[in-house]
């Protein structure tokens, strides 16, 4: 994998706007209706059924991502992980950071602002804002060429994401 791991930062100052301490960065997107990421196991987000229809196995391996949260991953022809981020600042630590990753692009996930980074023809991270201090992070590698994420791996993790939408609780 080539570029900066994808990991949440506690940062105190923005990088597109001029946003003081404590106040939202204008030129971070808000989330108009919160779901509830916080304190949901990551290897439950996705039903049997969704797995399936995304071409992910059944089998998970849960572990610790690098900011301190559960993730959850699936591998087969794709590998797929889900990393809730709860304890940071939402999208804004993300923005914060674009220059530290290879690339980085505002996207939108069914109506959930998000951002893709460190995208290539066979891998693609993808924050979603799920509230404005909560993230989904849904990491793609691509892993066969029998993959559904071939040659689009950000539009995939755009999928996943849009099933983990579906199952989240209202609220933030």
């Amino acid at each position: 994998m080539s570029g900066t791991p994808v990991t949440a930062v506690n940062t105190v100052t923005s990088g597109g706007g001029q946003a003081k301490s404590g106040e939202p960065d204008p030129s971070v997107p808000r989330v108009s209706n919160p779901k509830r990421l916080r304190g949901s196991d990551p290897c439950a987000l996705l039903t049997q059924a969704q797995l399936t229809a995304l071409g992910l196995p059944s089998a998970n391996k849960a572990a610790q991502a690098q900011w301190g949260e559960a993730k959850c991953t699936w591998s087969g022809d794709i590998r797929a992980t889900l990393s809730p981020d709860t304890k940071g600042r939402g999208l804004a630590d993300y923005y914060a950071r674009q220059k530290a990753f290879d690339n980085f692009k505002s996207s939108q996930v069914v109506g959930y602002p998000a951002v893709w980074a460190d995208f290539a023809h066979t891998i693609c991270s993808v924050m979603v804002g799920v509230a404005d201090d909560q993230v989904l992070v849904v990491h793609v590698g691509s892993v066969s060429s029998r993959s559904k994420a071939q040659g689009n791996p950000c539009g995939y993790g755009e999928t996943v994401a849009a099933e983990v939408l579906k199952n989240l609780p209202v609220g933030g």
